[in-house]
């Protein structure tokens, strides 16, 4: 079994909605590698009414995933840029047990960290966050203490207002309870077996997330600094 020193190719596991794309965005400019999600490339066809991005559309509105086909080609082609070529950070792929086999096809891996969260919680933080509809910025209304959490709101210094480029703050349509409690039953049931995947591979660390993201980030760079030296790149191939 061949293994690689120090190569920075990370993926962000957690149920929708943990702190994936909040961290892996704070995160990637601190290593100097790209943040990757799926959420992003979904949203950029999207955007431009492609093919891809109208049939997206209609399995997002219905809180479903999208078909493995599909998220391999996107990400495997954006692995192809040369960005990744130091590494990467991916939030949102893999999804499933066969996009993780893919994906061990494309390239190798350092390091999985798999945020935890009270379901509750969860459930309470994803309906309460706003989205800048030009730069995607993250904010959030609500306001948790409880269960050893400690989350204080988000909020943009104008309502309604992104702060860095001005853009209007927006609620996705898939951002309530019933979809995002539909999500969560596909991600236990398709999603969570990862866990144990990446865990037998030796790859998986797990992170509470009980705080605001500037302390969360800390903490997982903390992590990750303390396998800088000791730790090893599996790959299967």
């Amino acid at each position: 079994m061949p293994f690689i020193k120090k190569l920075m190719r990370k993926i962000f596991l957690g149920p929708p909605g943990c702190g994936k794309g909040t961290y892996s965005k704070r995160i990637s400019p601190k290593l100097g590698i790209p943040h990757i999600s799926t959420g992003d490339l979904f949203r950029e066809h999207l955007k431009n009414e492609t093919e891809i991005g109208k049939q997206i559309k209609e399995i997002m509105d219905q809180g479903k995933l999208v078909s493995d086909d599909i998220t391999i080609q996107m990400v495997k082609d954006r692995l192809t840029h040369e960005d990744c070529q130091k590494g990467f950070i991916l939030d949102g792929f893999p999804r499933t047990i066969p996009q993780a086999e893919k994906l061990h096809e494309m390239t190798s891996l350092d390091v999985v960290t798999n945020l935890t969260i009270p379901e509750d919680i969860l459930i309470e933080k994803i309906c309460a966050r706003r989205n800048c509809k030009d730069c995607n910025k993250d904010y959030n209304l609500a306001d948790i203490k409880r269960s050893g959490v400690n989350m204080p709101s988000m909020l943009p210094k104008q309502q309604g207002i992104c702060d860095d480029c001005k853009g209007e703050l927006i609620k996705r349509d898939d951002d309530t309870e019933e979809i995002i409690k539909h999500r969560l039953e596909i991600y236990n049931k398709e999603t969570a077996p990862l866990i144990d995947f990446y865990r037998n591979k030796g790859l998986l660390k797990d992170i509470a997330v009980t705080s605001p993201p500037d302390e969360m980030v800390n903490k997982i760079l903390e992590m990750l600094d303390t396998l800088k030296e000791s730790a090893v790149l599996y790959d299967p191939r």
